[in-house]
């Protein structure tokens, strides 16, 4: 079985502007979260996707991209 997260990915003008990886919700529930907005002219895509491991170098990140933007129908 697959490791699927849910990631909240942002696009503006058909483009990809970012990606946030939300982390593993902590066990305390009155503890702090995080979320991410939109701005203007931008939308947010809430995806289901296997997230590598490791994201350290940046050839690994441009490959987790170019997968969502190929996923979102995205340009560059």
């Amino acid at each position: 079985m697959r490791n699927l997260r849910r990631v909240s990915v942002i696009s503006q003008g058909g483009k990809l502007v970012g990606v946030y990886i939300p982390p593993e919700p902590p066990a305390d529930p009155r503890a702090p979260h995080a979320a991410i907005v939109a701005g203007p002219r931008q939308k947010i895509h809430a995806l289901e996707v296997e997230v590598p491991q490791a994201l350290k170098r940046a050839k690994e990140v441009d490959a987790f991209h170019a997968a969502l933007r190929k996923k979102l129908k995205l340009r560059k």
